[in-house]
């Protein structure tokens, strides 16, 4: 393995990973394929992103080092391919992607399926509801049930809350526009057909601020129990 890039080659790693559009020829021509595998099989990440990788040297007239990515891919698949690493993949309720090779995929797969037991639970999809994020349909179908209600209850919540807050900032701009109608009204500079169209105005602003106070008091009264776990 290479342990040792120097500052320029590491530079130029960097950016390609993050797939910045300001790759140089001279950053590709020092570019350590070998690393860029590395680094990418110890994320988990598919070797099918060479493509997307190579792209920006491609574009330089430079050929990217294919064999050295893969070789270096399969050394980081080696750190990535464990059973603790299947374990913190799952416990986060991250979706694997199969990339570890047969001989090592079983054990990630166990430690995958104990971590995402303990991630499907109701408490942490109520978390994932509670927070507005999109359902994830990771959950093996045994756990799925109780992490499925959880995220309904949590996500019942948060459109409850942001309702309240779109309700609240209604009734502030209702307000903003009342002041300065107001303001409009007691000008020196307005004919009677305007002070009427003001008045008329004002009027229907009104309503409008009866209405929306009356859907946020009876909001508040039909507010989710929020969950304790």
């Amino acid at each position: 393995m290479k342990k040792i890039i120097g500052i320029i080659p590491a530079l130029a790693i960097m950016l390609l990973l993050a797939g910045c559009a300001t790759v140089s020829k001279e950053d590709c021509l020092l570019t350590d394929w070998f690393e860029i595998g590395r680094m990418d099989g110890m994320q988990g990440t598919p070797r099918t992103v060479f493509q997307k990788r190579a792209k920006p040297c491609l574009e330089h007239g430079v050929i990217a080092d294919r064999q050295a990515y893969y070789q270096g891919h399969a050394e980081g698949l080696q750190y990535y391919c464990t059973e603790q690493k299947g374990f913190e993949l799952g416990r986060k309720g991250l979706p694997y992607k199969s990339v570890c090779p047969l001989r090592v995929e079983k054990d990630f797969r166990a430690g995958y399926q104990d971590g995402m037991q303990l991630y499907c639970s109701e408490e942490n999809g109520y978390e994932l509801g509670r927070q507005g994020r999109a359902y994830r349909y990771v959950c093996p179908p045994e756990f799925e049930p109780g992490f499925r209600i959880g995220y309904r209850k949590g996500k019942e919540l948060y459109e409850y809350e942001s309702k309240i807050v779109s309700l609240q900032r209604r009734l502030k701009k209702i307000e903003r526009k009342i002041n300065k109608k107001e303001e409009e009204l007691y000008s020196n500079n307005l004919n009677d057909e305007q002070r009427t169209k003001i008045r008329s105005d004002l009027k229907s602003l009104d309503l409008e601020y009866r209405d929306v106070s009356r859907e946020l008091k009876y909001l508040g009264k039909t507010k989710p129990i929020a969950q304790i776990y």
